[in-house]
C-alpha cells in the first residue's frame, strides 16, 4: 500500500513519512516491546488529499491573521474544509483496508496525529494537534482522521510553528491509528526528574483510568521516583486519586467518572511495577541516545496485568540545558552558605520569624519573587508606620543595604525582624509591639528581652485617626483602579511586545506596593485597634469576641465560596468565575506558580467535592446562620454590660462592623497586582526565549527584577546554578523563629507522636479524617475531612468551606488562616509547627480549637506494595 506503513517498519529513514509519534512506536516494536496493534497514515496520503485549492485557502487564512481573535476565526474556516468527503479514494481504501486488518468493524481505535514537526530535540509540540479515543467503525475512523490532519491549523499550532520560524509550505502530517487498550493504570514516564533534570532518577507519574488525565492535569496521580543506577525505587508520593477517565461500554465514549472510596488512597503501582516500567524506559534512552518521556498504560485484560507502551518521544526541556550542579556540588563549593539572590544578604542580629510571612510569601521562592516581594514589603512596612508617625522621612526611607531591612531571605524564604519590628510598634501611643506580634505572629522566644522604645506622642498622636478616617476611603478607590488595571493589562498581555509588557509589570509593582500598604495601613491600624477593644468588651462577659467577628464574615471569601457554589450548581459558567476570581492561585504570592485564570483545572478539582454536596450545604446559608448568631450576641453583650459602658459598647460594635469586613478589599488588589505582574514576566519570559536568551519561557523567574527590566543578558549557568540553589533550600526546612541566624532543620515522621499542641484560633472540637495539603497535587478536599496545611492563602477559602476543622503549621490568631475558619464557624489550631508532617491523610484526628490541642486518634493503614 502506498499510503500505510506498519509500526514496526516505521524508522529514521521514513522520518518524513511517519512523523515523530510513529517514529518511536517503530522503536519500541522493534525492541520487542508491547504496542498496541496499529498503523501509520503517511504525509503522503495527507498531499494526495489536500487539493491545491484547499491548500491555497488554508495559506490564505492563516498568513492572514495576526491577533488572538483573527486566528480563532481562520482556524474555525479552515477546520471546516477537513472531513471525511475530501481524503482521496486511493487513501480512504488503504485506510479501511489496514483497519479491517486489525480488528472488525466494531474494534475502537485511537487516532493521533504524528507531524513531522512533533517531538524534535530543540521544541516539544506535544499537545499542539488531537488525540481521539474510543474511535469506531469506518466511517468514523475517516472522519477522525481528517480531524487529526484539521489540527495541524489551530490557532495553537499556528501559533507555535510561527513562535519556530516553521512555515506550512511543505507542511503535512502522519496519523496513528492503534487499538485501544482499556486501561485500569496509565501514565508517564520520563528518564530524568522533570523537576530538575537529575538523570540520576527515573520519573514515573500514574493514575487510575486512561493515561489522558494526567496529560491534561485534570485527575490527580501518584508520582514515584526510581533511581536509575540500582533500579531501585527511592521514594513515592501516593495521593487521593477521586475521578479517572474510564471507558463507558454502553456509550462507547470515555468519561471523568469517580473512583471507588476504598481504592482512591492505595497506590495506582507496586514497587516491582514501577521499577519494571523504569527499566523499560532507560532500555528506550539507551536506545534512542536521548533522556525519554513515555507515555504507558496497564491493563489487566486476559487475567493479568501487561504493560503497554503508547507513545515514547525525546524529552525536550532539560535535554537543551547545560548540566545543573547536584546539591552536594554546591554545597562542597561552599554556594549554598554564600551570599546569593535568595540568601545571605539579610543581617544576623536579631530575632527573626517566618511565621505569617509564610502565608503570603510560601515557600522557598524563586529569584524573581524575592527580587518583587523583599523591596515592596520592606516598602510597605516603612511606610506604615510613617503613616502612624513612628518613623521619621529618613528612617521611612529604604536603606540601599538590605542587612538594613526588616524583611531578609534566609536559604529561599521571606522572614520579619520581629524586635525592630515590635520596637516601631511601640513608638505609636496605644500600641502595643509585643500585641501585635502575639496577634498575627504568635509568641515568639526572645521578643521579652527585645529593647522596647516608648511611645512618640509628639508626632504619632495627631496620625492616631488616620487609619480610621483614611484608610478605608482610600482602600476602595485603590481596589476599583486595580480592578480596572488587572482585566486590561491580562487582555493585553498576551499580543504586548517586550517594551509593553516591561511598562506593564511597573505599573503592577506600583500598584502591588500601594495596595500592600493600604493592607498594612488596616490590619494594624483599624483592625487591630477594633479587635482588641472588642476582646476588651467582651472581658467578664458570657460573650465570645471571635464568635461576634465570625458573624461579620469577610466579603471577598464570602464572594468566592458563593461563586463556587454557584458554578458547581451550573447557575455561574466555568469562565464568569474564572474571569471573576482567576487571579488566585495555589501558593499564589510565589509569582511562578499558575493562577487559576491560567490552570482552571485546579478550580475543576474542586468543583466535583461541590457538586456532591446538598442543597441544604449552600454556603448562603451559612453566612445568614452566622450573621443572625452575632445579632444574638451583640444584644446579650450590651445587656450584660454595665449602664455606662453601653454607648461604649454600641461604637466598639458599630467600628467592629464596619472596618473587619474590609480585611480582604486590598488583599485582592495587591493579589491581582501580583498577578499581572506574574503575567508580564511570563509574556517577557517568552519573548526572551523566542530570542534565543532563555532555554524555557519560565527560566524568566531565575530572574531578579532589575535584570528583567534591564534586560540584562545572564548566562544559562547562572540561571541553571539559582535553579540548583533554589532545589536544594527546598531540601531542608527552618525553624518558626531564631536569633541571628537559623538552624537548618531536617524533619521526619514519627509514628510513635500522639497529639500536638498549637496555638487555639478558633474554638469547637471536630473529630474526622484528615487531608494533608502541601502541593497542589493534592489541594482537593471530601466534605467534613480535616484539612491540615503548612500555611493558607486567601485561594483556600474554597477548600476550607468544605472542611469540618483546620490545623496549621504556622500562623497566628489574627493570621488569614485563623480569620477564615473563624468566620466559616469551624474548629482551627495555628502554630502547630509539625502537623504537616506528623500527621497523614487519611489518620483519624480530634482537633480542639480551644485548648489547640490536636489528637491522632488512629493511624490510616499503610498498604503494603502489591
Amino acid at each position: 500500500m502506498d499510503h500505510i506503513v506498519e509500526l514496526k517498519d516505521c524508522g529514521p529513514e521514513r522520518a518524513h513519512e511517519v512523523g515523530g509519534k510513529a517514529l518511536g512506536l517503530g522503536v519500541l516494536s522493534r525492541l520487542g516491546l508491547k504496542v498496541p496493534a496499529g498503523f501509520v497514515v503517511t504525509t503522503g496520503a495527507y498531499r494526495a488529499s489536500v487539493t491545491r485549492d484547499l491548500r491555497d485557502r488554508i495559506a490564505r487564512l492563516a498568513d492572514s491573521a495576526r491577533s488572538v481573535d483573527e486566528l480563532q476565526v481562520a482556524a474555525k474556516e479552515i477546520g471546516q474544509g477537513f472531513t471525511a468527503a475530501m481524503i482521496s479514494p486511493a487513501v480512504r481504501r488503504e485506510v479501511l483496508m489496514a483497519y479491517a486488518a486489525i480488528g472488525d468493524d466494531d474494534t475502537p481505535v485511537a487516532v493521533r496525529s504524528s507531524a513531522t514537526a512533533e517531538d524534535r530535540p530543540d521544541a516539544s509540540f506535544a499537545g499542539q494537534q488531537d488525540t481521539f479515543l474510543c474511535v469506531t467503525g469506518p466511517d468514523a475512523v475517516l472522519e477522525h482522521l481528517a480531524r487529526c490532519w484539521a489540527g495541524l491549523y489551530t490557532p495553537q499550532a499556528i501559533s507555535y510553528r510561527r513562535r519556530f520560524a516553521d512555515g506550512d509550505q511543505d507542511l503535512a502530517m502522519a496519523v496513528v491509528i492503534q487499538r485501544m487498550v482499556t486501561a485500569d493504570v496509565a501514565g508517564v514516564m520520563m528518564t530524568l526528574d522533570p523537576a530538575s533534570g537529575d538523570r540520576s532518577k527515573v520519573y514515573v507519574e500514574a493514575a487510575y483510568g486512561f493515561g489522558e488525565g494526567v496529560v491534561k492535569g485534570d485527575v490527580v496521580s501518584d508520582s514515584y521516583w526510581v533511581d536509575a543506577a540500582s533500579s531501585s525505587l527511592s521514594h513515592s508520593e501516593i495521593r487521593d486519586k477521586q475521578s479517572a477517565h474510564r471507558l463507558d461500554l454502553t456509550s462507547g465514549q470515555v468519561h471523568l467518572v469517580p473512583v471507588d472510596r476504598e481504592l482512591r488512597r492505595l497506590p495506582a503501582l507496586s514497587d516491582d511495577e514501577v521499577v519494571s516500567l523504569a527499566q523499560v524506559g532507560l532500555a528506550v534512552q539507551s536506545k534512542l541516545g536521548l533522556p525519554q518521556d513515555i507515555e504507558w498504560a496497564i491493563t489487566s485484560a486476559g487475567g493479568r496485568r501487561e504493560v503497554y507502551l503508547l507513545q515514547a518521544r525525546p524529552e525536550t526541556v532539560w535535554s537543551n540545558r547545560r548540566a545543573v550542579p547536584t546539591a552536594d556540588e554546591l554545597r562542597a563549593a561552599g554556594k549554598l552558605d554564600a551570599p546569593n539572590v535568595l540568601h545571605g544578604r539579610a543581617g544576623r542580629e536579631g530575632l527573626w520569624t517566618l511565621t505569617n510571612m509564610q502565608e503570603a510569601i510560601p515557600g522557598v521562592s524563586t529569584p524573581f519573587s524575592a527580587s518583587v516581594w523583599g523591596p515592596v514589603a520592606e516598602s510597605a512596612n516603612r511606610s506604615h508606620y510613617r503613616f502612624m508617625g513612628a518613623l521619621s522621612r529618613e528612617e521611612a526611607h529604604l536603606p540601599n543595604d538590605p542587612a538594613e531591612w526588616v524583611v531578609g531571605y534566609f536559604y529561599g524564604r521571606a522572614a520579619l525582624r520581629i524586635d525592630t519590628y515590635a520596637q516601631w510598634a511601640d513608638r505609636v501611643p496605644g500600641v502595643s509591639g509585643a500585641a501585635i506580634i502575639e496577634q498575627f505572629f504568635s509568641s515568639l522566644p526572645g521578643l521579652d528581652a527585645a529593647v522596647r522604645t516608648r511611645p512618640r506622642y509628639a508626632r504619632a498622636v495627631p496620625r492616631l485617626a488616620l487609619p480610621y478616617l483614611l484608610v478605608p476611603r482610600r482602600m476602595r478607590r485603590n481596589r476599583e483602579d486595580v480592578q480596572s488595571f488587572w482585566e486590561a493589562s491580562i487582555s493585553a498581555l498576551p499580543g504586548a511586545d517586550e517594551a509593553a509588557a516591561v511598562r506593564t509589570l511597573d505599573g503592577a509593582i506600583e500598584r502591588f506596593q500601594r495596595s500592600l500598604s493600604l493592607q498594612i495601613n488596616l490590619s494594624q491600624g483599624a483592625f487591630q485597634a477594633v479587635s482588641r477593644s472588642l476582646r476588651s468588651l467582651c472581658a467578664g462577659t458570657s460573650v465570645d469576641p471571635h464568635e461576634i467577628v465570625a458573624g461579620y464574615g469577610g466579603h471577598e471569601e464570602s464572594v468566592l465560596i458563593d461563586d463556587m457554589w454557584e458554578c458547581s450548581r451550573g447557575t455561574l459558567e466555568l469562565a464568569d468565575f474564572v474571569h471573576r476570581h482567576g487571579y488566585h492561585g495555589w501558593r499564589e504570592g510565589e509569582l511562578s506558580q499558575r493562577s487559576w485564570r491560567e490552570d482552571p483545572s485546579m478550580v475543576e478539582r474542586q468543583l466535583a467535592a461541590y457538586r456532591d454536596l446538598p442543597e441544604g450545604e449552600d454556603p448562603r446559608l451559612a453566612h445568614e446562620g452566622r450573621a443572625e448568631r452575632r445579632r444574638q450576641l451583640e444584644g446579650q453583650l450590651i445587656v450584660q454590660l454595665p449602664v455606662w459602658r453601653r454607648p461604649m459598647g454600641r461604637a466598639i460594635l458599630a467600628a467592629a462592623g464596619y472596618y473587619l469586613p474590609m480585611r480582604g478589599v486590598s488583599k485582592v488588589s495587591f493579589l491581582q497586582s501580583l498577578d499581572v505582574i506574574r503575567a508580564a514576566a511570563r509574556r517577557i519570559g517568552t519573548g526572551l526565549h523566542d530570542a534565543g536568551r532563555l532555554d524555557d519561557p519560565e527560566d524568566v523567574f531565575y530572574l531578579t527584577l532589575d535584570e528583567v527590566r534591564s534586560r540584562a543578558a545572564v548566562s544559562r549557568d547562572v540561571i541553571g546554578e539559582r535553579m540548583a540553589i533554589r532545589r536544594a533550600y527546598e531540601e531542608f526546612d527552618l525553624p518558626d523563629a531564631w536569633q541571628g541566624s537559623p538552624t537548618i532543620l531536617r524533619p521526619t515522621r514519627d509514628d510513635a507522636i500522639s497529639s500536638i499542641v498549637g496555638t487555639p484560633a478558633s474554638r469547637g472540637i471536630t473529630e474526622a479524617r484528615a487531608r494533608v495539603v502541601v502541593d497542589v497535587s493534592q489541594a482537593e478536599v471530601e466534605r467534613g475531612e480535616i484539612l491540615v496545611a503548612r500555611d493558607t492563602d486567601p485561594a483556600w477559602a474554597s477548600l476550607i468551606f468544605l472542611s469540618s476543622g483546620l490545623v496549621a503549621d504556622i500562623g497566628g490568631v489574627m493570621s488569614h488562616t485563623a480569620v477564615v475558619a473563624r468566620e466559616l464557624g469551624i474548629p482551627c489550631v495555628v502554630n502547630s509547627k509539625v502537623a504537616s508532617i506528623q500527621i497523614q491523610t487519611g489518620d483519624l484526628i480530634r482537633v480542639d480549637g480551644s485548648t489547640g490541642v490536636i489528637e491522632i486518634l488512629e493511624r490510616a493503614a499503610r498498604e503494603p506494595s502489591r
